[in-house]
């Protein structure tokens, strides 16, 4: 009997046995199964009784390696040679069952996954999986595609793809001939010339997508490039994990952000924002009140213009020590006086402390002012509200129309192509990769863009913009700045063939947890191929050493206040001279006839204290004062409450 005749005969009894089911007696093909193991010197048993560790109970029988001296990890594992006739999966058997597929009401609906063994020239499965066990180590992988023929399409993008001399390498490159050395034998790597085929090219207008579509029918097993992973692409094919991310930007003209005095006047504040220096501003000033409130207090209360005099003049006194020991850095009130004052005195230590740290630990970098260049543009919705043109890759295109609606956007066929296309005053932006940006910043771009200009010819100078911009200015791609945040991340990846996805997978995962992409990245060759951009550094000083011109705000702010102090200084000796003069002239003014002088009444107060101190008992005190006269004035007892008055004089 055949083996599709005993198929079709047993498939309503094996039915109800469960999906890929270990081969048992009632098999038709159980009697034959046997009879070559034995022949083979394995023994009937051999696979045969249902799910155990057949090569771990004697390791001198084995189809796997296990009667060899190294330890193998699937030697411990349970398996058993499988009933083929009921194991494939089948849509038509599944539905004829009355059920659906992937349902366990059917062996049909479901499978597990198998792997022949050839005895006696005789090719049988047999299934770890069935036994609920799966091959972890290397042999696996190396069974499905050691000493397998690759065939692969590969193009060049440096740095990660380069082509030297006819070969390929690069990092990407070298990373996947690196990794199938993980395999035993080592796969054939076969390089399929002239990347994606003309019949794929025709369907799809990227050549990276067409490549993808060759994988997908069968032309090759893999495409080896620096290509996006996007969802046509990824409906299309099987892909392998990302190797990298490529991080898109926005990129604009920069203008040059011109350092004036100004910015240099502004720089000792820039540490904290407007509001938080008003914040400090208020606390000080709240904090001069209440001192002032509370020496208020400590002293009494007249009632006359003099009290109120004196308390102005306090109150800016109060103001001053407060902003004087904020800026030195410590406290100096009085502390005897209470617990208040106490408290007082340590929240205010407390905010000092807090403040100035914050203020001084980025003091230094921020004074360093330099002539910065920053784009015409800011951002990306900048760019959405002036309506302004960005170039963006056509196979992104979908992507960013459906994140930036209103943006209005120009379909660039390569990325590398963008640049151009500003240059042509086709767009006033761009959104490229960092790689990209480097290549652009390094020089790379222009010139293949010469290249194609002036040696191959393919495309016009309007066109590839190699000398000049559509202004007639000399092409300077230095002129290009990125700005914002990044606006999208593609991982990189090469399509597969199914057959090889699950153990290039295993090899390709494995390579990049254990470091695999760095080493050949690091190496001589390759790190030298990475772009190095040679646009000039704005100017500035980079070594954090503040210049004098850095500081020249805090010196004109200094100076500033200094020359008010001296103002006042040359007013007050100008003042004191003419009073001097007027008093040996023996002239007094009219005002000063009626008003004792703010400044003078304390001091004469307490001169006639003393006077009142030395007169004889008896004579009464009041109107002994009213009788003195002070220079050129007299002392007008009834204006205040003397002993109230006294008592602020002490103070």
């Amino acid at each position: 009997m055949t083996r599709a005749a005993a198929f079709l005969a047993l498939w309503p009894l094996a039915a109800a046995t469960g999906e890929c089911p270990c081969i048992t007696s009632s098999s038709a093909l159980y009697s034959q199964l046997r009879a070559e193991l034995t022949a083979e010197g394995l023994g009937a048993d051999y696979g045969t009784e249902g799910c155990r560790a057949y090569d771990n109970e004697n390791r001198s029988r084995s189809l796997f390696g296990c009667n060899g001296t190294a330890q193998v990890s699937q030697c411990e594992n349970p398996w058993c040679f499988v009933d083929m006739t009921v194991c494939p999966f089948s849509l038509d058997r599944c539905a004829a069952a009355g059920a659906a597929p992937g349902s366990d009401d059917s062996p049909h609906c479901r499978t597990r996954r198998t792997e022949d063994k050839t005895i006696l020239n005789t090719s049988w499965s047999y299934s770890y999986e069935t036994c609920g066990s799966v091959n972890i180590d290397s042999i696996r992988h190396s069974v499905a595609i050691g000493g397998y023929v690759i065939k692969i399409a590969a193009t060049a993008w440096a740095p990660w793809v380069v082509e030297r001399g006819g070969e390929f390498g690069g990092p990407s490159y070298d990373f996947f001939t690196q990794s199938l050395k993980l395999f035993d034998p080592i796969p054939t790597v076969r390089l399929i010339p002239g990347w994606a085929t003309e019949q794929s090219r025709r369907k799809f207008a990227s050549s990276y997508t067409a490549c993808v579509h060759d994988v997908a029918v069968g032309n090759f097993d893999l495409c080896i490039a620096d290509l996006w992973l996007t969802p046509e692409r990824n409906s299309v094919a099987n892909f392998l994990p990302p190797l990298r991310q490529d991080f898109f930007y926005l990129v604009v003209p920069k203008t040059i952000e011109e350092v004036t005095f100004w910015s240099y006047l502004a720089s000792p504040f820039r540490p904290f924002s407007v509001d938080a220096w008003l914040g400090v501003v208020a606390f000080l000033c709240g904090m001069s009140l209440l001192l002032w409130l509370m020496q208020l207090s400590d002293a009494g209360f007249c009632s006359r213009r003099q009290k109120f005099s004196w308390s102005l003049a306090e109150f800016g006194n109060s103001l001053f020590v407060v902003w004087h020991d904020f800026l030195l850095g410590q406290s100096s009130h009085d502390v005897e006086n209470g617990p208040a004052r106490k408290l007082i005195s340590v929240a205010f230590s407390f905010f000092i402390l807090i403040i100035l740290a914050s203020y001084t630990a980025s003091l230094a970098s921020i004074l360093v002012v330099k002539r910065g260049a920053v784009g015409e543009i800011s951002s990306i919705d900048e760019a959405i509200e002036k309506g302004v043109s960005i170039c963006v890759p056509s196979v992104l295109g979908p992507t960013f129309t459906n994140l930036y609606s209103r943006a209005s956007f120009v379909l660039v066929g390569s990325q590398e192509h963008s640049p151009r296309r500003m240059h042509a005053g086709d767009c006033k932006a761009m959104v490229v990769s960092q790689d990209v940006i480097d290549s652009l910043h390094a020089g790379y771009i222009k010139e293949q863009d010469c290249n194609e200009v002036q040696v191959t010819q393919t495309v016009t100078e309007d066109e590839g913009r190699c000398e000049t911009d559509y202004l007639g200015r000399t092409r300077d791609d230095c002129n290009f700045i990125r700005v914002g945040e990044m606006l999208w991340s593609v991982p990189l990846s090469f399509p597969v063939s199914e057959k090889l996805l699950h153990s290039l997978s295993w090899a390709f995962t494995t390579g990049l947890t254990d470091g695999l992409l760095e080493e050949v990245k690091g190496n001589k060759l390759n790190k030298d191929g990475f772009p190095v951009p040679n646009c000039a550094a704005e100017e500035g000083n980079d070594d954090g050493v503040l210049s004098l011109e850095d500081l020249s705000g805090t010196f004109f702010i200094s100076v500033f206040i200094a020359a008010a102090g001296l103002v006042c200084f040359v007013f007050e000796t100008l003042r004191k001279g003419r009073s001097s003069a007027e008093e040996g002239l023996g002239v007094v003014d009219p005002q000063e006839s009626q008003d004792i002088p703010k400044a003078n009444v304390f001091l004469e107060t307490a001169k006639a204290e003393e006077r009142l101190a030395a007169q004889p008992d008896g004579i009464p005190k009041a109107r002994s004062l009213e009788s003195e006269e002070l220079p050129n004035q007299k002392v007008q007892a009834a204006a205040f409450d003397l002993d109230d008055c006294l008592q602020m004089s002490r103070i």
